[in-house]
């Protein structure tokens, strides 16, 4: 009986030790670890709070009599009636475009308008609700900004990279056009074409369309900047394509030596031929700037209204004319870059 006694008391005593022991060294309050705050790295907070707005755009074509998916790429809401911006060449030739959101929902999409000139094309789906992220003014982004870039990379849902604008306005020539794009070293990979490049404010400074692939070369991707996608936007949206000024003639280097651009075309009730232009005619200044090569009329043209009207020199022979030609809308069908 004693010996029961004993244990029992023992038992006793080593649980009031036990407890003892683990109440002096459980923390107080003030000594406590502490709690686990918001990571200091924002890249986190920006893909939190962007993310919902970018969706995965599936080109969906005829194949073997019944569509099948010809490519897939992303696309960002940018309006709060949930209009998508994505690139052209992600839609180019779909005989259906899906949309998938981020939580999985599936869209049957509607093409508004594409313009191939910007490589950029608006969707519409039936949820007018869609997070969405503002465009920001790209003229006012500077060289060495936090960016993060959102899409489906290779196919793989929602992939983020993170980087800097390494420099705010590269202008790339193709076809006589210039462009101007956002230079980034944030990986931009197939499938990220027409995501967001995206700021520390949550907004929008450019859509992804392009990367210098080639051996040696790394962290060298392209923006389509944002102030050039609301221009678009809103073009596409009121008239279902981006109105662009236009001159109305066909042009072609001088052989000769001289600056210069022959005029080998005047497209009839065109601006030129109202004008009084002819073909054989040489432009040897626009709105007076010498005429070197095609690039130098692009330039006005890229930064000149429809409707005004812009002084030519041209040469005629032995003769030297000053026409002015007022600006009117290019047509949208197979018309001249001029």
């Amino acid at each position: 009986m004693r010996q029961r006694w004993e244990s029992l008391l023992l038992g006793l005593l080593g649980g009031l030790l036990a407890g003892g022991l683990l109440w002096w060294v459980r923390p107080s309050a003030g000594n406590a670890p502490p709690a686990a705050s918001t990571p200091a790295w924002p890249v986190v907070q920006i893909v939190k709070r962007a993310d919902p707005a970018v969706v995965a755009v599936i080109n969906e074509q005829w194949q073997g009599g019944r569509l099948g998916t010809k490519g897939l790429g992303s696309g960002v809401a940018v309006t709060a009636a949930g209009d998508i911006v994505t690139n052209y060449h992600v839609v180019a030739g779909a005989a259906a475009v899906v949309v998938v959101t981020e939580d999985g929902r599936r869209y049957k999409a509607r093409l508004v308008g594409v313009d191939p000139a910007t490589d950029l094309a608006v969707l519409q789906i039936a949820d007018h609700h869609l997070p969405h992220l503002p465009l920001a003014k790209s003229s006012r982004v500077q060289p060495g900004e936090l960016v993060v870039a959102i899409g489906q990379a290779l196919g793989l849902s929602h992939s983020v990279t993170a980087g800097i604008v390494s420099a705010p306005d590269r202008t790339m020539y193709r076809d006589g056009w210039s462009y101007h794009l956002i230079q980034t070293d944030a990986a931009i990979n197939p499938g990220n074409s027409g995501g967001p490049l995206v700021n520390q404010q949550d907004q929008v400074i450019g859509i992804n369309s392009s990367k210098i692939a080639r051996t040696g070369v790394e962290g060298i991707g392209f923006s389509i900047p944002s102030d050039t996608v609301r221009y678009v936007l809103q073009e596409i949206l009121r008239y279902g394509y981006v109105r662009r000024p236009w001159v109305g003639i066909q042009v072609a280097n001088r052989v000769n030596q001289g600056g210069g651009l022959l005029v080998v075309r005047v497209y009839p009730d065109s601006p030129a031929a109202r004008a009084g232009i002819r073909a054989g005619d040489l432009v040897l200044r626009m709105a007076g700037r010498p005429v070197k090569d095609l690039r130098t009329m692009v330039a006005v043209l890229e930064h000149t209204a429809i409707g005004t009207s812009v002084p030519l020199v041209v040469a005629r022979g032995s003769e030297l004319l000053s026409v002015h030609v007022r600006l009117s809308v290019r047509p949208k069908a197979n018309a001249p870059a001029l």
